[in-house]
């Protein structure tokens, strides 16, 4: 990983779809996501987020919106992300080459965006604990259909010390609080 190339995707980290998780999984997404914010604003990784049908799904969970700060979601109704033109356009902008994707659910509109993102030629790493669905099998599912078609199962450890590259630095004594 190369923060440089780096962008973080929060898809869809909704009231609605974390109500209905089991509350120790949906701590843990939400622990995981604010982990993952903390080190892309620390290393400016630019960060787009999404919000899936907000009428019907509620908006970005508090936690992750005061993590986000000033970062808006961006609405859609297409599973995919890529299926969004604000969302296609904010990332050909950044013209960055791999993809940090988390988000809800595992096996729709993560798997569908990664999909979209590989055909693309991006990099895509998918962090296995920041990403959810409501069923077990689902969520297994999906990482082994996203890892099939070429992305990489990560965790939030896996990718903070890969963007990291070593101790003793600045961005690592500040953010090594959050692996602990």
């Amino acid at each position: 990983m190369d923060k440089e190339q780096a962008v973080l995707v929060a898809i869809d980290f909704q009231e609605t779809q974390i109500r209905i998780m089991p509350p120790e999984v949906g701590n843990n997404l939400i622990r995981n996501i604010k982990i993952l914010i903390a080190f892309a604003r620390q290393l400016n990784i630019p960060i787009l987020a999404t919000e899936q049908y907000p009428k019907g799904l509620g908006r970005t969970v508090p936690q992750v919106t005061e993590e986000l700060g000033p970062i808006l979601p961006i609405e859609k109704v297409s599973f995919s992300c890529c299926g969004v033109n604000a969302f296609n356009d904010r990332l050909k902008e950044l013209r960055r080459s791999q993809i940090i994707l988390t988000g809800m659910e595992a096996h729709v509109c993560v798997l569908q965006t990664a999909a979209d993102l590989l055909r693309r030629n991006y990099e895509v790493h998918v962090v296995a604990d920041a990403v959810g669905s409501r069923k077990k099998l689902d969520w297994k599912a999906g990482l082994r259909w996203m890892e099939k078609k070429g992305a990489m199962i990560s965790t939030t450890e896996i990718i903070a010390f890969q963007l990291l590259k070593e101790a003793g630095t600045d961005d690592f004594k500040q953010l090594s609080k959050y692996l602990k």
